[in-house]
Formats: structure tokens, C-alpha cells, sequence
């Protein structure tokens, strides 16, 4: 399995699907022990198994309903079963939730990308450092009032005592976007789920009557996304041992890193007409 690094160039909306009763009408998709929002696998697959049909080297060529089990397509991503193919099979790609691995957050030091020792450790990049049950680990200068012996940072509305990595240069393959991730804050795990949830972007629009071409009565809606310059951590392994001779390895990863870059211009997830849903995804991921 690897683990792919991606950067989200727009918000991004993953909705759970009809509306809800709360501070927002469309809400995302969220973990349910966490509560932090995540990207299911299957809205990756989805995309990905799109742009690849679109990518195929000369000579290949997808089916045109996805089901006949012996495309390149069919292959790599799965089928199932129909009436004119009574069987179904799994695709030699495995897609797993995406999770947030750094949250950008405005502060008086400027954007800070917060994380936490859990998120860190999951997606393989375990901290030999951790905070205390009330602080923030940054790997930045930060200027201490007048006054105070420890120096503080706010996280939007959350003002916390932090002090300085002992090591901080934290290893994570950002390739070209190394130079916007780096300012680091490493907040405790039970805050964590509190700052992100905190500070996701909410959004209002309305339908626009065509025949007036004011706003329809009643039409309002509000919906939150993941917001832009966040860091998120996919999870793709390939079922190497299925493997056909005509599908290799290495086919399979120029495919799938091919597919993926298409995110950054053609985007995922819902809103895409409205500004939302480019990703794009960083360096070799992490595991090849």
C-alpha cells in the first residue's frame, strides 16, 4: 500500500447527502469516531476510473459501459454484475478514505498548517515529539507578549500556550509545495477534531429565478468545504499477485499517477461548477 500526498487547490465538497439540521444545510462527509471530515474512497475511485479511461496508452481502449470485465478498465477498477454479464469482480486497485494530514488555520503568525500525533502516526509519519494536553509543538519562531514567559498562538479562536520542536524539520514529501506547508503546529489529539471543524469554509448560495433574474424565495442554502491548501493523505495499494501478463506493475502506476494529476485541473467531489474540488497530488507517494 501507499500512501499519496495530495493539496487541495479549491475548497472541497464531499457531501453526506441531503440536508441537515445544524449551522450548515449541505455538510461533508466526516469520520464517525473522529469527526474529522475525510474523503471517502469511492469518490476517489470514481474520478480516478474516469480520468483513466481518458488515459490509456495507444492501442487500449475502454468498453462503453464499464462492465465487460475484459478492458484495461474493467480490470484495474472492477465491474459488476449485469444482465448481459451474469458475474461481477473487484478491480486490481484498492481506493481508502482520504484523511486531513495538515489544516491550514489563520493566526497572528500567519497561515499555520495544524496537525495533530494521531494523524501523523496513521499516515506514516510517526512524531518523536508530542505536546502536552493543553499546547501547540511549532517548528517556527513565535514572538512572546510582553510580559509572559511562554510564547502563545492562536488558532482562530483558541489562544494556546506553544514552544519550539526540538527537531523541526519534519520529513513529509511535499515536492514544489515544501515552500507553502511550513509553518507546522502539532496540537494535542482530542483538539484537533475542535480546530478543524472550527475553521472549515462555509459557503451560502441561492437559486436564481431565470425568468426575474433575482433570487427565488426560499431558495437559500449554505453548504462547508474542506478549505484550499489543505493536506491530504490517500491510501492506494495495487493487487500486484492478480496481475495479468498484459497488465503490469509498472503500467499500472503510470496509469494511476497519470489519473491523479488530472485532479489538479479537472477536480473531485461536488461543486466543481462553483469553483470547488481541484486537487492536485504531490511527489512519489510514500510507500513505493
Amino acid at each position: 500500500m501507499s500512501t499519496y500526498l495530495a493539496l487541495t487547490l479549491d475548497p472541497l465538497h464531499v457531501g453526506a447527502g441531503g440536508y441537515r439540521l445544524g449551522r450548515v444545510d449541505n455538510t461533508i462527509v466526516r469520520d464517525a469516531g473522529s469527526g474529522l471530515p475525510k474523503v471517502p474512497g469511492s469518490s476517489l475511485a470514481g474520478v480516478v476510473r474516469c480520468y483513466a479511461s481518458w488515459n490509456l496508452p495507444e492501442g487500449q481502449k475502454a468498453c462503453d459501459k464499464g462492465d465487460c470485465g475484459q478492458c484495461p478498465i474493467c480490470t484495474l477498477f472492477g465491474y459488476a454484475a449485469t444482465t448481459a454479464n451474469g458475474k461481477s469482480a473487484i478491480g486490481l486497485l484498492r481506493f481508502y478514505d482520504g484523511h486531513i494530514l495538515a489544516f491550514p488555520v489563520r493566526s497572528m503568525a500567519g497561515p499555520v498548517w495544524v496537525t495533530c500525533p494521531s494523524v501523523m502516526a496513521q499516515n506514516g509519519f510517526p512524531l518523536d515529539e508530542v505536546p502536552g494536553k493543553e499546547e501547540l509543538l511549532v517548528n517556527f519562531d513565535v514572538a512572546k507578549p510582553k510580559g509572559v514567559q511562554q510564547a502563545r498562538l492562536n488558532l482562530g479562536w483558541l489562544y494556546l500556550p506553544c514552544r519550539t520542536l526540538k527537531n523541526p524539520n519534519l520529513a513529509l514529501p511535499l515536492g514544489s509545495a515544501d515552500k507553502l506547508v511550513n509553518q507546522l503546529a502539532i496540537a494535542p489529539d482530542w483538539l484537533f477534531s475542535e480546530i478543524v471543524n472550527s475553521n472549515l469554509e462555509v459557503r451560502t448560495s441561492v437559486r436564481i429565478d431565470p425568468t426575474t433574474g433575482a433570487a427565488s424565495s426560499g431558495a437559500l442554502f449554505t453548504y462547508e468545504a474542506i478549505p484550499s491548501a489543505t493536506l491530504l493523505a490517500f491510501h492506494i495499494a495495487i493487487d500486484t499477485y492478480r496481475c495479468r501478463g498484459d497488465i503490469s506493475v509498472d503500467g499500472i502506476k503510470a496509469l494511476l499517477g497519470k489519473s491523479l494529476a488530472a485532479c489538479a485541473s479537472l477536480g473531485m467531489g461536488g461543486m466543481n461548477t462553483r469553483g470547488f474540488g481541484r486537487v492536485r497530488f504531490l511527489t512519489q507517494p510514500k510507500g513505493e
